[in-house]
């Protein structure tokens, strides 16, 4: 009371906007009677799967039940629909009209589909293993593991090397809690009561598969975008494009204006980079590999991220989100937990949600070694990391089109006339752009064999240069007679040439093998790096499998 008395004008002004907007009014009969439901009231209560992510659509708790008493309700007075009084559900409580809204788009980088599937589970709020035994071993996932967004990342990633981007806008405009304790559905009571004394496993699936594994036991209401771009990422780095990059890009194109010194700073470089890789698209229809979820809200199927009107259809989106809200966030307990400790189902259930979410955890397990680099990414144990250098990204994808290693070996030749008095003094001289190498000098013989195999690293096959070859009878270093010249445009694969000289004839072999993710004859097309089939069978994604599988 003192504190009050001394800060009497703050306490007031906290009073004041409470009774203003969150005051509820015990309704007569006849206004109850006449009032709708509070917008999203049957929202929480719902059956909820934690591995689905997917609410039920039975309900667990009664959310149309109002009558207090005598056909009386609570009101509530909806200052976004203009004051209109509005009944309230008895399961119903801490109704509260917020603000949560801005149309800042957020956004988020996963370097893998397990990363993704590890963020799933993003919109529960609260800590749902709360009351289960279910420990976690190191790199595994447990929720959200059958989630939309996760099958569809893990699917992806068994077809190629693929990171994603998540861009995401979220606007609440009510909160409101679940009594404790609830009144209980009827159908729910009925379900647990057909349950066996005895635990049977088919009988308790049943009621995970109809009601699922949690209840809502609160929520935020408003809407939600969310994005979900796959991108290939060697593709994207052949092109010039990082992952940051992209993202970033992405964002620039999803926010719609341009303002704020970083979006400005973004815009800018995006455009100049752009005009440096020649792009005439936008990057969100250069990576339109997306998986859009719009809850909440009137929807018309228009593109409310990425397209040039998206920025007005999101403010009337927004605007409908006070009528037709959905859930943007939940909290959430286990099913288990509504019922009483002597109720002889409880145990069962807590076990067969256990065994269930146990069934369909993901465990890391690295499918397969780096071809180059090694596994030691700080976020993800199963992302290989390189040296970055001028030809090879931090993430071991090739920097541009074109690499290549080349290797030159089997050379010898026929019928070699150099001196007239003696025989050939053989030497051979190897060209690749800038690159030379050199074979020793055999002395006296006209079919010589020479024993070096040349590796020339990393290099990039280019029209401008040929693979050329200078062969000499050297009599001195500094007076060589030179026997021909032969120059061959590289070809991906093993092969083995001749060259037909004046004096002789020359035969030498090459392998050009692609860096990875590259192909074709000249190493300039993309090449997808799928699972091996064998693996894809037993795999749940590139690097994770369900536990029970094993």
């Amino acid at each position: 009371m003192r504190n009050c008395l001394v800060g009497w004008w703050l306490c007031y002004s906290l009073i004041s906007v409470i009774t203003a907007e969150d005051q509820l009014i015990l309704g007569s009969p006849e206004d109850c009677k006449n009032s709708d439901f509070v917008p999203g009231y049957n929202l929480g209560g719902e059956g909820f799967d934690i591995v689905k992510m997917e609410r039920k659509g039975s309900y667990v708790i009664d959310m149309e039940t109002w009558n207090t008493g005598n056909g009386s309700c609570k009101l509530h007075k909806n200052r976004y629909l203009n004051g209109k009084k509005e009944k309230l559900p008895i399961a119903v409580v801490f109704w509260r009209s917020i603000s949560k809204c801005s149309q800042k788009i957020s956004s988020k980088m996963y370097e893998s589909s397990e990363a993704v599937v590890k963020d799933s589970t993003s919109s529960v709020s609260n800590n749902w293993k709360v009351g289960l035994d279910i420990p976690l071993t190191a790199g595994g996932s447990l929720g959200g593991t059958h989630s939309r967004e996760a099958t569809n990342a893990m699917a992806k990633s068994k077809e190629d090397k693929f990171s994603f981007t998540k861009h995401e806008v979220k606007c609440s405009f009510y909160s409101y809690k679940i009594a404790s304790p609830p009144p209980l559905h009827q159908e729910f009571l009925q379900a647990v009561k057909s349950l066996y004394p005895t635990y049977d496993s088919h009988s308790y699936q049943s009621i995970i598969d109809r009601f699922g594994t949690h209840y809502t036991t609160g929520v935020n209401l408003g809407g939600k975008i969310k994005a979900v771009t796959a991108i290939k990422t060697c593709k994207a780095a052949m092109d010039g494009l990082t992952n940051t990059a992209t993202k970033d890009c992405l964002d620039v194109e999803a926010s719609g204006t341009y303002q704020g010194v970083r979006l400005k700073t973004e815009f800018s470089h995006c455009q100049e980079l752009k005009k440096k890789l020649n792009i005439k698209e936008t990057f969100s229809s250069m990576f339109d590999d997306r998986q859009t979820e719009i809850t909440g809200g009137n929807i018309n199927d228009e593109d409310l991220l990425f397209s040039t009107t998206s920025q007005n259809a999101r403010k009337v989106w927004l605007e409908s989100l006070k009528s037709i809200p959905d859930v943007v966030t939940y909290t959430l307990k286990p099913l288990h937990l509504l019922l009483n400790d002597n109720n002889p189902a409880k145990k069962g259930l807590k076990s067969a949600i256990e065994k269930y979410i146990r069934n369909n955890a993901l465990k890391q397990v690295c499918s397969e070694s780096c071809k180059i680099g090694k596994n030691n990414s700080a976020r993800d144990r199963c992302v290989c990391v390189c040296q970055r250098s001028t030809n090879i990204l931090s993430n071991c994808c090739p920097t541009k089109r074109g690499l290549a290693t080349l290797k030159v070996f089997k050379l010898y030749a026929k019928d070699l006339y150099g001196d007239i008095f003696s025989r050939t003094d053989a030497r051979v001289e190897v060209i690749y752009g800038d690159l030379i190498r050199r074979t020793a000098v055999i002395n006296e013989n006209d079919n010589p064999r020479w024993s070096e195999s040349f590796k020339f690293g990393s290099i990039t096959i280019s029209l401008k240069n040929k693979l050329t070859f200078n062969v000499y009878d050297e009599d001195t270093y500094w007076n060589s007679d030179h026997l021909g010249t032969c120059g061959f445009d590289l070809k991906s694969g093993k092969w083995s040439e001749v060259c037909m000289f004046k004096y002789g004839t020359f035969f030498f072999s090459y392998t050009v093998e692609c860096a990875p993710s590259l192909q074709g004859p000249k190493c300039a097309d993309y090449s997808p790096s799928p699972m091996a089939s064998s693996l894809a069978e037993i795999f749940n994604s590139r690097n994770a499998f369900t536990k029970t599988d094993k």
